[in-house]
């Protein structure tokens, strides 16, 4: 039987590069069109024979966007469209096109006219939603939080996908309210790694609560920082500082981003995972403290809410109800409740084998199944 040709475009790794492989596992004819190394892919489980890498033509735009030219809109729009134009030329035929939305348009039209099935892999809310949500947060440093070139391709891309793959049912829900067809949403939560994310029974607590990602308003940093200093609690932080300055107090720290084989000892070492943020497609991260059987906080605006409906003992995944310090305190509170009365219970049981790249690739792998044969 012949394989089913998919291409998959991507500006780096991001999930995409698990699908990928997980694509392949089950039987697909895969290639993976990014400025990602094959050798960095294959670290990742790619095997090489799916890896169709642009790094090395893309070397100079990389330098501009990246050194010389770093934070500089421009330079970023134009490695962008570089690679845009680039996988249009050297990307094969194929029977699908899945492709990062707002990253690829040339490529996506050319697919398209070729006869290819497309699938725009959207990781936040409808680009209007994104944009009007950022742009209502007071306290946001940056004027343009959503520039106008991201939201001409973000809506380009709509018009000429099949179909629009998210994370999380938040997700579906702004694409709903901008009257995309729900029957063109396919909602497939994102997979976590078991063999690098799993409790750590012996080791030490030493914080309260942890967050690992960007340090941003759009992440609910502030919250955090006012609901610290707003009670004893104590908070570990890992991984970039973005919009927002980390605080510099004894109830505060600070680790930089460390390869994500060292995070397991940094969830470990917290009690509780928050994640109050007003805008996140479906928050990986999640995922990992979930593995890590940490107990979470987290908004209506991440994938809070979607694992609360696939782990076992859901009361031990707390929603905040609004955006305020208050409110996030409130959760707190509960979640140290809840954490207390876990005495080592693995929360998530048996659903967690729900969450691997496994399952994530078998039910991306279905659907495919089921769009060709339409």
């Amino acid at each position: 039987m012949k394989k089913i040709k998919v291409n998959i475009l991507s500006p780096g790794r991001f999930h995409v590069c698990d699908l990928a492989r997980e694509l392949d596992k089950n039987g697909f004819d895969v290639k993976f069109y990014s400025f990602v190394p094959a050798k960095r892919a294959l670290k990742f489980g790619l095997p090489m024979h799916c890896s169709a890498s642009l790094f090395y033509l893309m070397i100079p735009f990389l330098a501009l966007e990246k050194k010389l030219f770093k934070k500089q809109r421009w330079a970023n729009v134009l490695s962008m469209k570089v690679q845009d134009h680039l996988t249009a030329i050297i990307m094969r035929k194929c029977d699908i096109l899945i492709a990062m939305s707002g990253a690829f348009v040339y490529a996506v039209e050319k697919a398209k006219k070729q006869g290819s099935i497309i699938i725009l892999e959207r990781g936040s809310k409808h680009i209007l939603e994104q944009k009007r949500i950022l742009e209502s947060i007071p306290s946001l440093k940056v004027k343009k939080p959503v520039p106008d070139i991201n939201v001409r391709r973000e809506l380009k891309g709509y018009e000429l996908a099949d179909y629009i793959a998210v994370a999380s049912q938040h997700v579906v829900d702004s694409f709903l309210i901008h009257n995309y067809p729900q029957e063109r949403l396919f909602k497939n939560p994102y997979g976590v790694d078991l063999s690098m994310f799993s409790r750590l029974p012996h080791t030490e607590k030493k914080y309260d609560f942890i967050m690992v990602g960007g340090w941003s308003y759009q992440k609910g940093c502030d919250l955090i920082i006012e609901a610290i200093r707003k009670t004893n609690y104590t908070f570990l932080h890992v991984g970039s500082i973005a919009d927002l300055d980390f605080p510099q107090e004894a109830r505060f720290t600070h680790v930089d981003a460390v390869d994500q084989s060292k995070l397991i000892e940094y969830y470990n070492q917290a009690k509780i995972f928050v994640l109050p943020s007003r805008q996140d497609g479906f928050g990986m991260v999640l995922s990992q403290a979930l593995a890590c059987n940490l107990p979470i906080i987290g908004s209506k605006d991440c994938g809070a809410p979607d694992l609360q409906q696939m782990v076992e003992d859901p009361q031990f995944i707390t929603l905040i109800e609004d955006y305020t310090s208050d409110a996030l305190i409130k959760a707190m509170n509960q979640a140290m409740k809840n954490y207390e009365s876990l005495n080592g219970k693995i929360y998530a049981g048996t659903a967690i084998e729900n969450l691997t790249w496994e399952a994530y690739g078998k039910r991306y792998a279905a659907f495919l199944q089921s769009i060709v044969k339409k």
